[in-house]
C-alpha cells in the first residue's frame, strides 16, 4: 500500500548546485548527490521501499541559496507483508544519514497525506528572506570591506560599501512590486522556456532593520554595518526574481536609478527592459523561509483504520 507523506525540510545551500536534480539523465531514478533532492533520495533508499522514493520538491532553489523551512512530498511503500513507516521514523531516520556524513539538511517533520496531495500544486504560498548589510559611512576607503565582515555572516548575508544609500527611496521603489505583475523583466533569460508566462502575484514586500549572525566575541565588527531583512511573500516566483527584484532596489537605494524604473520594468515585460547598472547580487543572502498549505489541505482522511504502521 503506498502512504504519501509531506515533510517539512530545512538546509544551507553553500556546497549544493541546486535544490533540484539535473534533467540532463533519462528517467530520473539516478543518484545525484549534488543536489538536495538528489541526496535525500538517496538518503531515502535505506527504507528500502519498493519504489524509488523520489523528492517532489514544492519550492526549487539556486546552489548557494538557503531554505530555514520547504518541503516535499514522497511516496514510500512498504514491501510486502511489511507495515507502513510511521511519520516519525522518517524524519529519524533520515536526520541520522545526513548528521552522520556532516550534510546540512535537517528534517524537522513528516505529515502522513492523501495520495493526490501535492506540495508543489497545493501550496498557496511562498515566503523568501534577503538579507543584507551596507558599511556604514565615515570608514576608511583604504580598507578592504572584508577586514569588517564578520566571518560567521560567510556566505550568509550580501554586504555591500556603495558611496551612498537611501532606504527610504528602497522601500519607495518595493512598493511597486505588489500585487499582480509580468516579471519578464525580472527573470534570467532561458530560451528553452521563453514563452511560458511570467505573471506572478506578490502578496507582500517587507524592509525592516535585520540583526548580525554572530557570536559575542566578534560582536564589536557589527556596529560598522547596517542590516536589512527583506521579506517577500507570493503565491510562486520565476526564476532569479528575487534576486534581480533586490538587486534593482539596491541599485535604487545607491542613487544609479529612480524608483520610477522599477514601475516602468513592469510595464514593459521584456528582456529589454532590464537596466544595464542595476547590480547583480548573489544567492549567498536569500532564503526560503516558508511554504504554506491550507489546514485542510493536511488533514489524511483514512480509509482504512486497520493499517499497521511501522514505528508506533
Amino acid at each position: 500500500m503506498k502512504a504519501r507523506y509531506l515533510l517539512y525540510f530545512s538546509y544551507i545551500g553553500t556546497t549544493f548546485r541546486s535544490s533540484e536534480k539535473l534533467w540532463i539523465k533519462m528517467g530520473r531514478q539516478y543518484p545525484d548527490p549534488e543536489s538536495v533532492q538528489g541526496i535525500m533520495e538517496i538518503a531515502l533508499l535505506k527504507f528500502k521501499s519498493e519504489n524509488y522514493p523520489a523528492v517532489n520538491l514544492s519550492s526549487r532553489t539556486d546552489g548557494g541559496v538557503h531554505a530555514l523551512n520547504t518541503s516535499a512530498h514522497i511516496d514510500l511503500v512498504p514491501r510486502s507483508g511489511a507495515k507502513l513507516y510511521h511519520q516519525d521514523t522518517i524524519p529519524y531516520e533520515l536526520n541520522k544519514y545526513f548528521l552522520k556524513r556532516d550534510i546540512s539538511i535537517f528534517v524537522k517533520e513528516a505529515i502522513r497525506v492523501n495520495n493526490d496531495f501535492s506540495a508543489r500544486r497545493n501550496a498557496i504560498s511562498r515566503t523568501y528572506l534577503y538579507r543584507f548589510a551596507v558599511l556604514r559611512e565615515g570608514l576608511s576607503e583604504k580598507v578592504s570591506i572584508g577586514q569588517y565582515i564578520p566571518v560567521e555572516e560567510w556566505k550568509r548575508c550580501l554586504f555591500i560599501r556603495p558611496k551612498q544609500f537611501d532606504i527610504e527611496k528602497f522601500k519607495e521603489a518595493a512598493k511597486y512590486f505588489e500585487g499582480y505583475h509580468d516579471f519578464t523583466t525580472f527573470k534570467k533569460f532561458d530560451k528553452l522556456k521563453q514563452h511560458k508566462h511570467n505573471r506572478r502575484y506578490i502578496y507582500s514586500i517587507n524592509v525592516r532593520p535585520g540583526q548580525p549572525i554572530v557570536t559575542s566575541y566578534t560582536n564589536t565588527q557589527t556596529r560598522n554595518f547596517d542590516y536589512w531583512d527583506v521579506e517577500i511573500k507570493g503565491h510562486s516566483f520565476v526564476h532569479n526574481q528575487i534576486r534581480r527584484m533586490v538587486g534593482s532596489l539596491i541599485t535604487v537605494a545607491s542613487g544609479k536609478i529612480e524608483p520610477k524604473d522599477i514601475k516602468l520594468m513592469l510595464q514593459i515585460p521584456s528582456k529589454h527592459s532590464w537596466i544595464s547598472q542595476i547590480t547583480s547580487i548573489p544567492p549567498n543572502g536569500l532564503y526560503l523561509c516558508n511554504v504554506e498549505y491550507k489546514p485542510e489541505d493536511l488533514i489524511y482522511n483514512s480509509k482504512n483504520d486497520n493499517e499497521i504502521v511501522s514505528g508506533n
